[in-house]
């Protein structure tokens, strides 16, 4: 019994000491599970990255892939090309590698507008860039009032050389020698010009279908010579005058207003008579200017295409991309060509108020002859030379012919009304000019209108086909005006050369600039007392917030860079080069961006 008592108690202890074995055991076999489980979980994230991985190299490589298959097609047939030319020349297939240009190389985004500063008058090169590329240049007239061909030549020598001698377009606005006058005073250096295209205005076609033209050319000769022969008898009168010697007040009144008159006519004929310009084979005062014609001989010569151009035409040029040139004038019609804007409303206010009576050319191109048809009063209020059965005659011819008193003489008064005609032989050319609207991809507008005065500015917004034009209603030439970025001032800042409420009042853009070929130290005389006009030089300066580029601003007071130092300008907008003798800049050029 007592061995019995003994075994139970070892027995109980070692089943229960099983089971703590069979529990730590059962333990040991979860942990080991769960580790398991967490390495094959581990093991299937590793493999899902690397997976992923793959998937993305395969990507990539399929892409190289692709990338690769043009290159690899090349060369596949340059191996073909390879093996079926002989082995001695595959130079220029394995070599060469053609690269293409960009599809924006030509795309302009800003034009280099330079003004040559020949004296007052026009001379003008753009040039259209793509960044410091160029894409295209066009010239705009060479002339100035004054100069001859050894002051001229510095200028289009340096000219020629910053354009290589060769343009892509030539404008000719208008036969004026401050416009034409340089390109006879240096026909050699312009004969050697490669020249793509010159555009000319319709009034400058000689074979015009309509006759316009021809009938516009044979007025203005007969005006010319009117004009030469009203000079040449008021020079002669001025002379008689100053030598009769007479110590009169009021001879030597007569005098003086008589020389101050003929300077002012002579001051018309410097830029449109062709005997002014100094040419012996110039002629006849009728002729064309020798400028005018000699560069059309050049482009004659050259074979140069030449366009005639009407208001309301819209071109474009080959280089350009983008670009069009819209046509704004000269007028078709002569009402527009002869008409003079009211001062104030159309135009701005003259300095001085001119004495302008009427007269008909035909006095003066008859006052040579030996028989006078056109008197300006009955013939019963005349007397004849001779007559001595005429007491009261022979009595007033005595007293009237005295050398002493020429100064009384009433018999060249007339010719004072020569002002008016030569006036308006002025006008008429100035509005003969070619008026370009330079306008890139739709937005940005660069102006030129040459020396239009208002009644071209005037007919710009009457072309018929640009009314309404415009989503919002505008005419179209209003349009333009509004997004024009730069202005080539008309007439040298003279009142009538910009049109006030039709003009320069619609130039409402943020980034107006201008220019304006004035130089007070190079001028005619007679000039100075209208150019410039005070008033639209200030209305520039502040729609322009001194952006305004003067030739010379020597003698003008408040000029534009009293307001804006223009070599503050960003980016180098504004710039200029001076001559080697310090008498002055070659030029001076802004940078308009277009883009």
């Amino acid at each position: 019994m007592a061995v019995t008592k003994n075994i139970k108690p070892v027995k109980k202890a070692v089943v229960k000491k099983a089971v703590v074995k069979k529990a730590v055991v059962k333990k040991a076999v979860v942990k080991k599970a769960v580790a398991k489980k967490a390495v094959a979980k581990k093991a299937v994230a590793k493999k899902a990255v690397v997976k992923k991985a793959v998937a993305k190299n395969a990507v990539v490589k399929k892409a190289v892939a692709k990338k690769a298959v043009p290159k690899k097609a090349a060369v596949k047939k340059i191996a073909v090309k390879k093996a079926a030319v002989p082995v001695k020349s595959p130079k220029p297939v394995i070599t060469k590698k053609v690269t293409k240009p960009a599809a924006n190389a030509d795309a302009i985004n800003n034009v280099k507008v330079r003004m040559y500063c020949l004296g007052t008058g026009d001379c003008f090169i753009l040039k259209f860039c793509n960044g410091e590329t160029v894409v295209f240049t066009m010239m705009i007239d060479c002339g100035s009032c004054q100069g001859g061909p050894a002051e001229f030549e510095p200028y289009i020598t340096h000219l020629a050389d910053y354009v290589n001698s060769s343009i892509d377009l030539l404008v000719v606005t208008h036969e004026h020698n401050d416009h034409v006058n340089g390109f006879s005073k240096c026909e050699n250096i312009f004969k050697d010009f490669k020249i793509g295209e010159a555009w000319f205005a319709w009034t400058e076609n000689p074979e015009d279908p309509t006759g316009a033209a021809g009938e516009l050319l044979k007025k203005r000769s007969q005006m010319k010579l009117a004009l030469n022969n009203a000079i040449n008898a008021m020079s002669a009168n001025s002379v008689a005058l100053q030598e009769s010697g007479s110590d009169d007040f009021y001879a030597k009144s007569s005098l003086k207003n008589n020389q101050a008159f003929l300077k002012g006519m002579q001051t018309l004929a410097d830029i449109n008579l062709p005997v002014a310009d100094g040419e012996e084979e110039a002629g006849n005062a009728g002729n064309s200017l020798p400028g005018m014609a000699k560069i059309k001989k050049i482009l004659q010569d050259k074979k140069t295409v030449v366009q005639y151009l009407s208001p309301g035409q819209t071109v474009t040029a080959a280089k350009a991309n983008g670009v069009k040139f819209h046509v704004l004038g000269p007028p078709m019609d002569r009402d527009h060509m002869f008409k003079d804007g009211k001062e104030g409303t159309d135009v701005y206010k003259k300095k001085l108020s001119l004495n302008e009576s009427s007269l008909a050319a035909a006095a003066f191109l008859n006052m040579n002859k030996e028989t006078i048809t056109d008197l300006p009063f009955g013939l019963q209020f005349t007397i004849k030379d001779k007559d001595e059965t005429d007491s009261n005659a022979i009595n007033v011819q005595e007293k009237y012919k005295k050398d002493d008193a020429a100064w009384r003489k009433i018999d060249n008064d007339w010719l004072n009304s020569a002002g008016s005609l030569a006036l308006r032989l002025n006008s008429h050319i100035n509005n003969t000019s070619l008026a370009l609207a330079i306008e890139f991809y739709g937005k940005k507008v660069l102006l030129f209108p040459g020396d239009a005065e208002y009644g071209s500015w005037e007919s710009w917004h009457e072309i018929e086909k640009w009314k309404s034009k415009e989503p919002n209603g505008k005419h179209f030439a209003e349009d333009l005006l509004n997004r024009t970025v730069f202005y080539k001032v008309g007439h040298h800042l003279s009142y009538n050369g910009t049109a006030l409420q039709k003009g320069i009042m619609m130039m409402e853009s943020e980034e107006f600039a201008a220019m304006a070929t004035l130089d007070r130290k190079r001028i005619s005389l007679g000039w100075k007392s209208t150019m410039p006009n005070t008033l639209l030089l200030q209305e520039i300066i502040k729609r322009s917030k001194g952006k305004f580029f003067i030739m010379n601003e020597a003698e003008i007071d408040g000029g534009p860079s009293k307001t804006l130092n223009p070599l503050s300008l960003k980016n180098k907008a504004y710039t200029t080069e001076a001559k080697p003798d310090g008498s002055g800049p070659y030029y001076i050029q802004y940078t308009c961006a277009v883009d």
